[in-house]
């Protein structure tokens, strides 16, 4: 792939394991920084898997999407810790590679870096590295502190996205920067209707970290209001069906509404007609989804085991935190709909604007410098 690069710019190289058309944000993630980075004058290539691991389907070698060229690579092993290969030649025209997530591409490419192949400049972003869910914790932190110290070594830099992001990975790697992630303000499209409701959205992935099985039952037994939960998600995720068999079982078809699949449209109507934000969520790198939906004034309610979902509220100064107890949560939503108002929705969109990508995208290619 040959690229011709203007006067001043940067050719940038971004490796994720997943891309569109697979859903997540790490995939938005990838995507907004790079077309920012693009319309900052920069040329900017995506390389990814060859396949969409939520849907099994296999993806063609390359493509363009939204102007951003991608190159696709067949792999083996595990979905978790994915092996492939990228031919040395190519990745050396790049100024920038910049790795998303700490998976086998970081080691694979720090120990080309640390033998002198590889001569672009080595860039990770760690994205809370593996420890989102509390699977195999030990075996985690074994690998963490050894495969994973030994591989940071070589990188240029490193960019976390969290303060407990970056005190985490400062344990094996000095240095580290932090740069929180970007958000696309409104990224539905303008919402021109008043919320009339003191309903609720969780939007996301549906995977069992997100705890939706606990938030639907705690939902369901909330007494004193007929509001409702809109899950919005897409299939693809996680397990929909088992949360559809739980709606049923707890006769709260008119409670809790599933919402998978939908289009951006529909996704804005039920933005726009609610209050609040929710997820109880028990491990977050970040949390975007949350942002975006603050950025529409959404006041939120999250659990308080993520600590960047404690930084959320802590520092927007609006919403509230709950345990996996059900009066708490019961507890902290009812006083939320006592005081909700056009202030404390302002306070909620105000605190998204700080997240800008274009801000974001700026202190990234400052980052890559230092």
């Amino acid at each position: 792939m040959t690229i011709f690069r203007r006067k001043g710019s940067m050719k940038i190289l971004h490796i994720v394991r997943q891309f569109a058309p697979s859903i997540g944000g790490l995939e938005d993630y990838v995507l907004n920084l790079a077309t920012e980075q693009k319309g900052m004058g920069h040329e900017v290539v995506i390389y990814t898997l060859n396949s969409n691991f939520q849907t099994g389907e296999r993806l063609p070698a390359a493509a363009t999407i939204k102007d951003l060229p991608v190159k696709r690579f067949s792999w083996l092993g595990s979905k978790r810790y994915p092996i492939s290969r990228f031919p040395l030649n190519s990745l050396n025209e790049f100024d920038i590679v910049h790795v998303h997530a700490v998976d086998f591409f970081i080691d694979y490419l720090s120990l080309l870096k640390r033998l002198g192949l590889l001569k672009s400049k080595l860039v990770l972003t760690t994205h809370g590295g593996f420890f989102h869910t509390p699977q195999q914790q030990a075996l985690k932190k074994l690998f963490f502190k050894t495969i994973t110290r030994f591989s940071l070594k070589p990188v240029d830099v490193v960019f976390t996205i969290s303060s407990n992001d970056r005190q985490l990975f400062e344990q094996v790697r000095a240095g580290c920067q932090l740069i929180e992630n970007g958000v696309a303000y409104q990224k539905f499209g303008q919402a021109n209707q008043a919320a009339d409701s003191n309903d609720m959205v969780y939007l996301g992935r549906l995977s069992s970290n997100k705890r939706l099985d606990w938030l639907i039952e705690a939902f369901s037994r909330i007494d004193g209001t007929d509001s409702k939960l809109r899950i919005i998600g897409n299939r693809a995720t996680g397990d929909a069906g088992q949360l559809e068999k739980l709606v049923t079982a707890l006769n709260a078809e008119d409670r809790v509404e599933l919402l998978f699949n939908i289009p951006d449209e529909e996704i804005l109507h039920h933005i726009a007609s609610s209050r609040f934000v929710v997820s109880a969520s028990e491990y977050e790198g970040f949390g975007l989804s949350v942002i975006e939906l603050m950025s529409y004034g959404l006041v939120p309610i999250l659990s308080s085991a993520p600590d960047s979902f404690k930084g959320f509220v802590q520092q927007s100064g609006v919403g509230t935190l709950f345990s996996y107890e059900q009066q708490d949560f019961e507890k902290g939503y009812l006083t939320l709909i006592r005081e909700w108002s056009e202030e404390e929705k302002n306070k909620a969109k105000t605190f998204a604007e700080r997240f800008s990508w274009k801000s974001v995208a700026r202190s990234i290619v400052h980052g890559y410098a230092n």
